[in-house]
C-alpha cells in the first residue's frame, strides 16, 4: 500500500500523490532519520487549500470583509503557516433598536504559529500602507486611464423610437377584432 511520506497517511492502490500535502507517495514509510534529511521542499511547502486542523488556535487578524481574511489566510498558507477562518458574531440584532447583526471574519492559527504570523501580517500591512497613494496621485492616474480607453460610439435606437407606433398599431388591431367580433 502507497503511503504520504509527510503525513503518514495510507492510500488505495492506484494513487500517486497525496491529497493533503501534494507530495508523491511510496512505498514505504521512510525512517525518523530519512525523513530529517527530505528535501527543505518536501518540508516547507505552502499549506494546502482545503481546511486545516489547528492545535490550540488563537486569532492572529480580524476583518470586517471576507475578502480581506481570505487574503491574509492565503498568505500565511503560503508561508507555510496552516491558517483558518471563522465567522464571529461581532454585534447583535435587536429588534427594538433596529440594529442588524454584524460579523467579522477571524484568521486563526495554531498558537505555535502565532508570533510568526502576526509578524508576516505586520510585514504586509507595512508594504501595503507603503503603496498607498494620495488623492492627486489616484486622479492622475483615473486621468490618464480615461485617456487610453477608447471612447464608445453612441448607437442608434431607432426601434425604441418606433415602439409607441408599434403598440398604437396593436391596439388598433385589437379594438377591430373585438369590433367584428360581435
Amino acid at each position: 500500500m502507497p503511503w504520504c511520506p509527510k503525513c503518514k497517511a495510507e492510500y488505495r492502490e492506484g494513487f500517486t500523490e497525496c491529497a493533503t500535502c501534494h507530495v508523491p507517495l511510496v512505498d514505504e514509510l521512510p525512517d525518523e532519520q530519512d525523513m530529517e534529511q527530505m528535501p527543505d521542499a518536501v518540508q516547507a511547502e505552502p499549506v494546502p487549500e482545503e481546511a486545516v486542523q489547528l492545535e490550540n488556535p488563537i486569532a492572529v487578524y480580524t476583518a470586517d470583509s471576507r475578502i480581506d481574511a481570505e487574503m491574509i489566510r492565503d498568505m500565511l498558507r503560503e508561508s507555510g503557516i496552516p491558517a483558518d477562518m471563522q465567522q464571529v458574531l461581532a454585534q447583535h440584532a435587536g429588534a427594538v433598536t433596529g440594529r442588524r447583526a454584524r460579523y467579522t471574519m477571524q484568521v486563526m492559527v495554531g498558537a505555535a504559529d502565532t508570533a510568526r504570523a502576526r509578524a508576516l501580517i505586520d510585514e504586509t500591512k507595512q508594504a501595503l500602507e507603503a503603496e498607498q497613494l494620495d488623492e492627486d496621485e489616484l486622479a492622475r492616474l483615473a486621468e490618464e486611464q480615461a485617456m487610453q480607453t477608447p471612447e464608445q460610439p453612441m448607437e442608434d435606437n431607432t426601434s425604441f423610437k418606433l415602439l409607441p407606433v408599434v403598440a398604437a398599431v396593436i391596439v388598433v388591431a385589437l379594438v377591430l377584432l373585438y369590433l367584428v367580433g360581435r
